[in-house]
């Protein structure tokens, strides 16, 4: 389970990758504070930090790492549905040096082809509210979004 493209290669995680998994989660939590709903999502997604070797392992997860020169810059985690057979990829992120290159296309493109492998019937990805990047590159790889949920705290 490895693609690979000149300038990088997008491989499955293992327990080998839980410390740079665990600091690029905080990256991306730190980046996504900007973004109107950021507070919701921080709540609804809980910090995963040391238990990314539980989580690599976990059948119902596809974690998925990408590398350039030997160093993971990026990674994607998607969760299978056991009752839809839907994926939803639930975090995804590319260090700020490593951008520009395909990383993030090339991750989708490898979660969405091990979903189907395991019978996964739709793709589905998360963003927030004026994360414009995110959405553009949803859109380049084919996702464009179809759900916008609204949502008040009471």
């Amino acid at each position: 389970m490895t693609s690979k493209s000149p300038l990088f290669t997008v491989r499955s995680a293992t327990a080998a990758d839980a410390t740079a998994l665990s600091d690029l989660e905080h990256e991306a939590r730190l980046e996504i504070i900007a973004f109107r709903g950021h507070e919701i999502l921080l709540n609804e997604i809980e910090l995963i930090d040391s238990l990314w070797v539980a989580t690599v392992t976990n059948n119902s997860n596809l974690v998925l790492v990408a590398e350039t020169s030997g160093q993971v810059v990026g990674f994607a985690k998607g969760d299978i549905g056991a009752v839809n057979s839907s994926c939803v990829v639930s975090h995804i992120y590319v260090d700020q040096m490593a951008r520009q290159i395909g990383i993030g296309a090339g991750l989708i493109a490898e979660i969405a082809r091990i979903a189907k492998s395991r019978g996964c019937a739709t793709l589905d990805a998360l963003a927030l509210p004026g994360d414009r990047k995110m959405k553009n590159l949803y859109e380049r790889v084919g996702m464009p979004a179809r759900l916008l949920i609204a949502s008040k705290t009471l």
